[in-house]
């Protein structure tokens, strides 16, 4: 599963070049890119570790070859292009949840109570 998206400002690459990407594909984080992150730049940081994930989650970026999208490139974004990435991470979190039940839980179906089963019953007179 990956969420599309556009980056605002784009990055450029290769640095120097003026050419600047913008469309992006990003996968889903998992516990194994977090303690990549962690093992590569430290615990000191968290923005860090968080470029460090998402580097390792961009599944494509504009013409940019996959081995190039890495820390470094990411380090060269505009603030509000990382809120972005942060942004489809988030929607794939969302759609990856686990659906919550809109019914509400219910026992087995109750019997009639004796008063209203009473009420149905034919009169002796």
């Amino acid at each position: 599963m990956t969420e599309p998206g556009q980056l605002l400002y784009g990055v450029e690459w290769p640095e120097g070049s003026g050419q600047l990407h913008y469309d992006f594909a990003m996968r889903l984080p998992t516990i194994g890119d977090n303690i990549a992150a962690i093992e590569n730049h430290g615990v000191a940081s968290n923005i860090r570790i968080n470029t460090a994930m998402m580097a390792s989650c961009l599944v494509s970026l504009g013409d940019i070859p996959p081995e190039q999208l890495d820390f470094a490139l990411l380090s060269r974004l505009v603030d509000d292009d990382f809120d972005t990435l942060a942004t489809a991470r988030d929607a794939l979190k969302k759609k990856r949840r686990r659906p919550s039940s809109s019914l509400p839980a219910t026992d087995s179906p109750s019997l009639p109570s004796a008063a209203t089963a009473s009420a149905n019953l034919p009169s002796a007179s």
